[in-house]
């Protein structure tokens, strides 16, 4: 896959993340672009570039709650236990 490929894919997933939605959800999109061009170089699925990242962020802050569009991203499951 060529970078403009992955780009156009990052950039369509992308619209089902929300920006504007304080400091992490900014954090979330920034991990989602760099995490998903490695996971799509490795077959890996976007649920899984997502999950991967929402953890990341949860670990430093565990009360916050991530907003995306569930319908497009299917079975998160989020542990902000």
């Amino acid at each position: 896959m060529t970078p403009d490929e992955m780009t156009a894919i990052v950039s369509e997933e992308l619209r089902h993340i929300p920006k504007g939605h304080g400091i992490m959800h900014g954090w979330l999109r920034t991990y989602y672009n760099r995490y998903r061009r490695r996971y799509l170089s490795q077959g890996k699925t976007k649920e899984e570039a997502l999950s991967y990242c929402i953890d990341l962020i949860l670990k430093e802050n565990p009360k916050w709650n991530p907003e995306f569009d569930p319908t497009f991203f299917k079975n998160i499951v989020i542990n902000n236990s």
